[in-house]
C-alpha cells in the first residue's frame, strides 16, 4: 500500500526544501550474482490518500490464495543469514532525493525507457503509465512505449477507487536495475484513467515487492522473476531511508544489505502470512507499559509504501489518547517511548520518531480530493501531529498493524525471501 491516508482523522505535515537533480548511477561490476543498490528519492508531489490506499490495497486483491498462520501457533526460530562480507563492494548505486520524508521513489528501466517508480513491499503489482492513455493524468509523467522486446498478453484490467478507476492491460517487457536484466516481466499499462490517483503523483509507476498471492492473475512480481531468472547472490532485498530532508542518501538493495548503513547487529523475524510481509508482534507498549493492545498477540506489516504507523481504529484512538501529542509541541520531552516487541527484540520509536512538524508555510497533505485536511485541525496555528492513522485492515490478512516510514527510517529493513524473513537493525544517520 502506498504511502497515502485512507482516514479523515489524521493530517500529516512534513518539512523540507525543494527537490534537486539525482545523480547517475555509476557502476564498474560485472553483471552476475552481484549486490545490486538503488538510491531512493522522495518525490515531492501528494495525491489522495483514500484514492491511493483503496488503488494500491483493497481493489487489486484478485487472489488471496494463501491461508494465514494463526499468529499465537508461530514458534520463533533464531535465523541468523550468514553475516556478509565488506571486502568487496559489488553495488550499483543511483543518488536519490529525499523530499519531506514523504514516498520514496527510484529508477527502473522497461524496456528502452527510464522511469521513476515506488518499490512498494506492501502491493504486488507493476503499474505504469502507457503511452496508450491519452488521459491528463497519464500525460502528466513519462509514458510506457513497448520495445522490440515486448510481448503482448493482453489480460485486462479494471481497478476502481475512491473517485475513479483506471483500466489496464498485463504485458510483458525487458526490465533493467542497475545492471541486473531480467526478462518477460509482467507490467500492467494504465491506458485509461478516469480520476486523480496519478494526476498530480509525482511518480510514473509503482512496483509492487510483497508476494505473489497479492498479484494479477497470480503473474509473477518483479522481485519473484528476478528469483526465477537466479540474477543474485541471495535473494533479499533491503531498504535504508534516509531521515535528512534534500538529501541522496537512501537506497534500496538487491541480493542483501549494505553493512555500512547499519548501527548494530540485525535481527530476523519469520513471515506469518506470504502475502504482505507481516510478522507477529508480542506487544506494543507505552513507556514500557502494556495497555492491552496485542492480549493475543499482534499483526505488523513492514511496508515500504507506507510514510506512518497505523494500527487498528479503537487500538490507534486509545494510542492517541495516551500520547496526548500537543499540538504547539509544547509536551515533546514529556511524551512516551513507543515499543514493538517482536520475538523478544524491544524496537523504540522515541516523540522525535513519530512527531511530525508543521513549518510556517502551512504545508499539509489533503486526506481527500472532497475535504480539507486542515478542517480536522482545530485552528490554524498548530505546528505538532503524531504520524499515526487509523486503519482497519480487512479480514484474512487484518487486523494489524502497518509500520511504515516513520519505522523504517529508523530500521534498515531486509526482506528474505530465501527464508521468508523480515530482519530489522538500527540505521545509521
Amino acid at each position: 500500500m502506498n504511502i497515502f491516508i485512507y482516514s479523515l482523522f489524521i493530517v500529516l505535515v512534513f518539512c523540507g526544501q525543494e527537490q534537486g537533480t539525482f545523480l547517475q548511477e555509476q557502476s564498474t561490476t560485472p553483471q552476475e550474482n552481484k549486490l545490486y543498490t538503488i538510491k531512493l528519492k522522495e518525490t515531492h508531489t501528494i495525491v489522495s490518500a483514500k484514492e491511493m490506499y483503496d488503488f494500491l490495497t483493497t481493489k487489486q486483491t484478485y487472489f488471496r490464495q494463501q491461508t494465514p498462520i494463526n499468529v499465537q501457533e508461530i514458534e520463533f526460530g533464531g535465523y541468523v543469514p550468514k553475516p556478509q562480507q565488506n571486502t568487496e563492494k559489488r553495488q550499483a548505486d543511483l543518488k536519490l532525493h529525499n523530499f519531506k520524508n514523504t514516498q520514496f521513489t527510484g529508477p527502473i528501466t522497461l524496456g528502452d525507457q527510464e522511469f521513476q517508480v515506488i518499490f512498494d513491499t506492501g502491493s504486488a503489482n507493476f503499474w505504469i503509465d502507457s503511452i496508450k492513455c491519452k488521459n491528463e493524468g497519464c500525460k502528466a509523467h513519462q509514458q510506457y512505449k513497448p520495445s522490440a522486446r515486448s510481448k503482448h498478453l493482453g489480460y485486462a484490467l479494471n481497478v476502481q477507487f475512491g473517485t475513479g478507476d483506471l483500466n489496464g492491460e498485463v504485458n510483458s517487457d525487458v526490465v533493467k536495475l542497475g545492471d541486473i536484466e531480467i526478462d518477460d516481466q509482467n507490467i500492467a499499462e494504465i491506458i485509461e484513467e478516469n480520476g486523480s490517483v496519478f494526476q498530480n503523483s509525482g511518480f510514473d509507476g509503482i512496483v509492487g515487492l510483497a508476494y505473489p498471492s497479492m498479484a494479477a492473475y497470480n503473474l509473477n512480481p518483479l522481485f519473484d522473476n528476478i528469483m526465477k531468472q537466479k540474477k543474485l547472490q541471495s535473494n533479499q532485498f533491503s531498504f535504508f531511508m534516509s531521515n535528512k530532508v534534500n538529501s541522496y542518501e537512501s537506497q534500496l538493495t538487491f541480493g542483501g544489505y549494505d553493512t555500512t548503513k547499519l548501527d548494530g547487529p540485525v535481527h530476523y523475524h519469520p513471515v506469518i502470512d506470504k502475502y504482505y510481509w507481516m510478522i507477529k508482534a508480542e506487544n506494543i507498549l507505552v513507556n514500557g507499559q502494556d495497555q492491552g493492545f496485542c492480549p493475543k498477540g499482534c499483526r505488523v506489516v513492514a511496508d515500504t509504501g507506507t510514510s506512518l504507523i497505523t494500527g487498528p481504529y479503537d487500538d490507534l484512538m486509545k494510542l492517541l489518547d495516551l500520547t496526548n501529542i500537543d499540538d504547539n509541541c509544547s509536551n515533546l520531552k514529556q511524551l512516551p517511548t513507543l515499543t514493538f516487541k517482536i520475538d523478544g527484540v524491544n524496537y523504540d520509536l522515541e516523540a522525535k520518531d513519530y512527531i511530525m512538524e508543521l513549518k510556517d508555510d502551512g504545508t499539509e497533505i489533503p486526506l481527500s480530493n472532497e475535504v480539507s485536511a486542515s478542517a480536522f485541525i482545530e485552528g490554524s496555528a498548530k505546528q505538532c501531529i503524531g504520524a499515526f492513522m487509523p486503519l482497519d485492515i480487512p479480514d484474512p490478512q487484518g487486523p494489524a498493524w502497518i509500520l511504515g516510514d516513520i519505522f523504517l527510517t529508523k530500521y534498515l529493513s531486509i526482506y528474505d525471501r530465501d527464508m521468508n524473513m523480515v530482519g530489522f537493525g538500527k540505521a545509521k544517520h
